[in-house]
């Protein structure tokens, strides 16, 4: 079973801990607005699901990630920038879904 849960991490505006009953992976919003998960994650989309949410509902108003995810960042309201970067604001970050509606 699936769980992610919020925790303090220094360097971290918030940090969250996604377990799958046998190991844990960290990933957050670093102070500088970086958005990060462990490489070995098998659940990256998970993650960067979680964080979107959380900087949604916190009003994070800008936010940088690299292109590590394994997803296509444009989705979320992520644009290509220089040297494999990626930007959203609030305004552009969402969540989508596939179910046809």
């Amino acid at each position: 079973m699936l769980s992610v849960l919020q925790k303090k991490k220094d360097g971290y505006r918030f940090c969250y801990v996604l377990s799958d009953g046998e190991k844990r992976y960290v990933g957050g919003l670093t102070e500088e607005g970086f958005l990060t998960c462990e490489a070995a994650c098998p659940y990256k989309e998970l993650m960067l699901r979680t964080l979107i949410n959380k900087c949604m509902n916190e009003f994070v108003t800008a936010i940088r990630t690299a292109d590590a995810w394994g997803v296509d960042l444009a989705r979320f309201g992520f644009e290509a920038g220089p040297g494999g970067m990626y930007t959203a604001s609030f305004e552009t970050l969402a969540l989508p879904h596939d179910c046809g509606h």
